[in-house]
């Protein structure tokens, strides 16, 4: 009843880039599921209540974005996650809260109506997998979305399998099952418009966040 009268709050006063991103600023791992088994949807309701009149641009306070950027590493030191992301150049935004989250800024793309990931996919998030196979401390949450084409019940269902494609590739890298969850949104939860070709490709993703269980730069 808590989660759910804040969420209301949030959507009532407009404010942040998501309702979604400020709840998993807040503490992630009490809402997130726990298995396959859990809500389609497991952020506190069903995605389908959320629309694109919930959705600001003006950003939330506590989140940066950042332009990755390769930094020189000593050879005996380990390499730290940022310094991961600045080698694959993918840029991310850190939002401070309990726990440190990173929502990686390259999306996964997907043709229409389908769930299998690129080659280029694979490629990255084999080497992201590999690298947070190093930490099972850091959480990730795989979103999984997709475009209006077809309808809400098939689309629900597609964004899940994306999001569980991603899942398996990190798997496959010895991450612990555990630590991975996985959200579908279907079409409710657009990036770009819909009415174009360009914006529906644009849609047709899943992201990547990771919970850091503390503050990065510490």
């Amino acid at each position: 009843m808590k989660v759910y009268t804040l969420l209301v709050c949030l959507l009532l006063s407009g404010c942040g880039s998501l309702a979604v991103d400020r709840m998993f600023s807040d503490n992630l791992l009490n809402t997130a599921p726990k298995n396959d088994a859990e809500v389609l949807y497991p952020d506190w309701r069903r995605a389908s209540q959320l629309s694109s009149r919930d959705v600001s641009p003006t950003a939330v306070e506590t989140t940066v974005t950042k332009t990755a950027e390769r930094q020189p590493l000593h050879a005996d030191e380990p390499q730290s996650l940022l310094d991961f992301l600045a080698s694959y150049r993918i840029d991310y935004e850190l939002q401070a809260g309990e726990h440190s989250m990173v929502k990686l800024n390259r999306p996964i793309l997907f043709q229409t109506g389908k769930a299998q990931l690129s080659a280029d996919s694979i490629r990255w998030i084999s080497a992201l997998g590999r690298f947070l196979a190093q930490d099972q401390t850091i959480d990730i949450v795989v979103e999984g979305h997709t475009d209006n084409t077809g309808s809400e019940r098939f689309n629900d269902g597609l964004s899940m399998r994306r999001a569980e494609a991603v899942k398996q590739v990190l798997l496959a890298q010895k991450i612990a099952q555990e630590v991975v969850y996985i959200r579908g949104y279907g079409a409710h939860l657009p990036s770009c418009s819909n009415g174009t070709a360009q914006g529906r490709a644009c849609n047709r993703r899943a992201t990547l966040r990771l919970i850091v269980p503390q503050y990065l730069d510490q």
